[in-house]
């Protein structure tokens, strides 16, 4: 676990000035699982003033309570932005079909709010999170993680909301007829098939690719590698965040996590002559 250069003898203090309002007497003892987990919060808190930035080149010199407390006003901050976004996704929020996201949104988020625990646990997270999204978030925990979650699921209903929603459900029934209980990332699957559309400059109306327009968008990718389709690709993801997400460099960025495997998917159905199974309608 990473002090981030103070001393138990900076740290340990902090942590015994919580122990007994945790315990909730003053005079009360408390165990070593539970002193570690003071801890490990005292530890999240510093981590949190230290990758703020905001004190600058100082923030390795403040006095370790000082930079506990500065953090602790950061998770705050943060669990305030969560509920924010938690009660923005209440409103507008549509789940497509897939349980999974539906219950993350409706279900999760509030029930992590109601029972983080800011200032004795602020680095457990509490939630699965099993909706997959396309950003990788396994290095952070916490109100890190579930805000971050949140941030990229907002982004997501971003994207999804340019289209009618049987358009969105007509590609996850093509994709899978039993799609409410998808455990995969809905965005994906809709971009992917988006891409299709784009490469043959097919109108979305114009559902289903037939064998011609699976054909036209072979002979615009053959020739080109992996890492070749995947510049195309980004590209394309370009120049649409410019002209319909007034080009949000947000969500460009994000989608362009799904990039390497949709270009992947691709070229694995290319060469075994399965494209039908990425281009759904």
């Amino acid at each position: 676990m990473e002090n981030f250069g103070y001393s138990s003898e900076e740290l340990v203090p902090i942590v015994a000035e919580l122990a007994p309002k945790y315990a909730g007497c003053e005079h009360s003892s408390i165990t070593y699982e539970k002193a570690q987990m003071l801890m490990e919060g005292v530890l999240y808190c510093i981590r949190e003033c230290m990758e703020s930035g905001r004190h600058g080149l100082l923030s390795n010199e403040l006095p370790a309570k000082e930079a506990y407390t500065l953090g602790q006003e950061l998770v705050i901050q943060k669990v305030q932005k969560l509920q924010t976004l938690s009660n923005r996704l209440m409103f507008e929020f549509h789940d497509y079909g897939p349980q999974c996201l539906k219950d993350v949104v409706m279900k999760g988020f509030p029930a992590f709010l109601a029972n983080y625990d800011f200032k004795y646990a602020p680095q457990e997270t509490l939630l699965t999170l099993d909706y997959p999204i396309l950003k990788d978030i396994s290095a952070l925990s916490g109100i890190d993680a579930v805000l971050a979650y949140a941030e990229c699921i907002m982004l997501e209903q971003e994207f999804l909301t340019k289209f009618d929603n049987l358009y969105v459900t007509q590609i996850l029934s093509a994709y899978h007829t039993d799609y409410e209980l998808l455990m995969e990332n809905i965005c994906q699957i809709v971009l992917a098939n988006l891409m299709g559309h784009i490469i043959v400059d097919k109108p979305l109306s114009a559902k289903g690719f037939d064998t011609e327009d699976l054909k036209n968008i072979a002979e615009n990718l053959t020739g080109k590698s992996t890492e070749e389709t995947e510049h195309y690709m980004t590209n394309i993801l370009v120049l649409l965040t410019k002209r319909y997400y007034n080009g949000d460099e947000r969500l460009k960025d994000y989608l362009c996590c799904t990039i390497p495997d949709i270009a992947a998917r691709v070229c694995f159905g290319m060469e075994n002559h399965c494209l039908q199974g990425v281009f759904l309608i």
